[in-house]
């Protein structure tokens, strides 16, 4: 019999940075307790494959060991809808929405994807602010006492176990939310658009980026709306340089009409 849904059932669990192999053999083995099948590590500080990590992956080994490993959040979170960080902290608006962890299915429901992230930082650190700045929103885990922050793997436990024990998530008359690089690849397309109209010689392209990214960001965005908005850019720049001067990233469906 196959493992009931819950609202987990869409999620990978992306590790950043992660120091210790015994945090990275627990989260694997949480992965099997809270039915994520998809686990995904990001430039990890300590070793994979040795015995800690075997030692604490009890009955989740081979999903730790075949886990892909990338070099950037952005690459790790590609071919997600939507990608939620992590934060020990509470972090200024500019990084994305705050949601409690409660929320998240109602989140999901308002945002619904194929595929979404839940991204953990290291021990140390937690995620930087450009890590941060790939996720659409974040939570931040209360604590009672006077450690401030949770242990890598209780932090995944925490935030696994009351999303998956919360309420389902309702059906949505939403499409679902087009994969991350494919929006990403829009936001470069608009600033390079800007850029060859001359835009950012009235403000800073290393100031407007983020703002940017941010108002692209708090949009569900579909396929669809991500072709209609690439193909208003394309206009934009057929009309004055007679050139679309525009480059689909690998994947996506080019359904733009064809040039005047």
């Amino acid at each position: 019999m196959p493992p009931p849904r819950t609202p987990l059932s869409d999620a990978c669990i992306v590790l950043v940075r992660t120091q210790g192999p015994i945090n990275l053999g627990m989260v694997a083995r949480l992965c099997g307790n809270l039915g994520v099948a998809d686990l995904r590590l990001v430039a990890p500080l300590c070793e994979v494959d040795c015995s800690d990590s075997r030692k604490f992956s009890t009955h989740s080994r081979e999903l730790l060991l075949s886990a892909p490993i990338f070099a950037t959040v952005g690459e790790a979170v590609a071919d997600c809808g939507l990608v939620i960080g992590t934060s020990g902290d509470f972090r200024t608006s500019e990084l994305g929405a705050h949601v409690r962890v409660q929320d998240v299915p109602r989140l999901l429901a308002s945002r619904p994807a194929a595929k979404y992230a839940l991204v953990f930082g290291n021990e140390a650190d937690g995620l930087d602010e450009l890590e941060l700045r790939a996720c659409q929103a974040w939570i931040h885990l209360d604590t009672y006492g006077p450690n401030i922050s949770y242990n890598l793997a209780n932090a995944v436990a925490i935030t696994g176990y009351l999303i998956a024990s919360g309420a389902e998530i309702p059906p949505s008359d939403q499409p679902l939310a087009a994969a991350r690089e494919h929006v990403d690849s829009l936001h470069r397309y608009w600033l390079e658009t800007l850029e060859r109209f001359d835009y950012f010689r009235r403000t800073e392209r290393e100031r407007f980026a983020p703002l940017l990214g941010k108002f692209i960001g708090r949009l569900h965005l579909s396929d669809h709306d991500v072709q209609v908005l690439r193909g208003m850019l394309a206009q934009f720049n057929v009309s004055a340089f007679k050139d679309r001067f525009d480059r689909m990233p690998p994947g996506a469906a080019d359904e733009r009409a064809p040039l005047p």
